[in-house]
């Protein structure tokens, strides 16, 4: 027993490494926004779309991970799939234009990167049953560190390399080494190598999603989230350094820390949280998202059109709370509706759709930068903060209207 308690926290902790590394990977590239312009002679609009280009890589892969995840052994598939994005990240550093970038980041990082976020939730899941929402906070804690510790990271490796590909060079051997430790990990410890007892026909992975009102209306305002997210992580770099004058290195670095050191401190408050009073009140999870939206919207606008650096840095820390208690639940609330059996397709199928919709939002403030230039900018984040009005009404309806009556159908049929 104190064994497989031991594993499941190893587990989780491996889970987190690689997360971070992988956030780390997609990071990366809004931070060197200048650098990589200024050497490969890319426009704004160029640059929009090798950001666009993953989520449409995601979003067109991303169904058959979550169903792969569901059905094979979910720990190697993690493990070679962090060793495969990590030398594509790595081979990144020797990209020579726009075509040669766009495929290796744009194409071949993301399409093993795929496998990972639904079979990694799904896998802990299955051994957190009721340390399930700490759990998952912690791991997307290690999402919020990637981001945040991406901006110094890179200014470090600028400070010391007279080149940004060594960032690539660098973060690419990294994974490739935690990848193969994870690997080890997941051979010597037989409790990790847990594949689906029952593996569900397709039609039943689209049904448990589609056919779930609640699941549907959480995924309105996931894909919502990813999408200003992504806005966010893609142009939010160079528009404070363009506004500011900030070097690239220091510009990454207030916009990545002030946002994501604050969201890993809310989600893993909120996790804890939410596992004492969610026995109390089923639908904790949904109010305490709605709050976060409530919050988060007026500080995007906050964030374009504040006139000092301090308010700037401010909106960025408030949005990243909002947007860490947001996410301890995100994934929770819909488990909480959908059978363990098609968990990991459900979350497929979900980011197809976000990575779809949220593709636009660096395609859009690129072009509205490169037209009007850093009010372009400040006019694209303030629609990003617009945006939650619909994630608002879709956890209304959830909360309402369709959660009581789904999490009955789901209590059902496990019965």
């Amino acid at each position: 027993m104190i064994k497989a308690i031991q594993n499941k926290w190893t587990l989780l902790a491996f889970l987190c490494g690689l997360f971070l590394v992988y956030t780390v990977d997609r990071a990366i590239l809004g931070v060197l926004a200048i650098p990589i312009q200024e050497e490969l002679k890319l426009s704004d609009v160029q640059f929009g779309l090798l950001s666009s280009g993953i989520f449409w890589t995601y979003a067109i892969v991303v169904p058959f991970a979550g169903l792969i995840g569901d059905r094979f052994n979910r720990s190697r598939l993690i493990g070679w799939a962090a060793i495969f994005w990590s030398v594509m990240t790595l081979c990144a550093g020797f990209a020579n234009g726009f075509i040669t970038l766009f495929f290796l980041v744009s194409v071949a990082v993301v399409i093993p990167q795929t496998l990972y976020s639904p079979t990694a939730n799904a896998l802990i899941s299955e051994h957190h049953k009721d340390t399930r929402t700490l759990a998952l906070s912690c791991h997307q804690a290690a999402y919020y560190t990637g981001w945040f510790v991406s901006g110094a990271a890179v200014a470090l490796v600028l400070s010391l390399c007279d080149s940004w590909r060594w960032t690539y060079f660098i973060f690419g051997g990294v994974g490739i080494v935690l990848g193969f430790a994870f690997l080890l990990f997941s051979k010597s410890d037989n409790s990790q190598n847990v594949t689906s007892v029952a593996k569900p026909p397709i039609s039943d992975s689209l049904k448990a999603f589609f056919c779930c009102p609640t699941a549907l209306l959480c995924a309105f305002a996931y894909i919502i989230e990813v999408f200003v997210g992504y806005g966010y992580s893609a142009w939010g770099p160079k528009f404070i350094a363009k506004k500011f004058n900030l070097t690239p290195g220091a510009a990454g670095t207030g916009v990545m820390f002030w946002h994501y050191a604050a969201a890993f401190a809310a989600i893993l408050a909120s996790g804890w949280l939410t596992d004492r009073f969610i026995k109390r009140y089923q639908r904790f999870r949904l109010v305490f998202m709605l709050a976060t939206q409530f919050v988060a919207a007026p500080m995007l606008v906050l964030f374009a059109f504040g006139p000092t650096l301090a308010s700037v840095w401010t909106a960025a820390a408030v949005f990243g709370l909002s947007r860490g208690a947001y996410g301890a639940n995100q994934f929770a609330a819909i488990f909480d509706v959908v059978d363990s059996r098609y968990r990991a397709g459900t979350l497929g199928f979900i980011n197809v759709l976000a990575g779809l919709i949220g593709s636009l939002a660096p395609i859009g403030i690129g072009y509205l930068s490169q037209t009007y230039g850093n009010r372009g900018f400040e006019w694209g984040f303030a629609s990003l903060g617009v945006s939650f009005i619909v994630a608002i009404a879709a956890l209304l309806l959830a909360h309402f209207v369709t959660y009581k009556r789904d999490l009955k159908k789901k209590a059902l049929a496990q019965a």
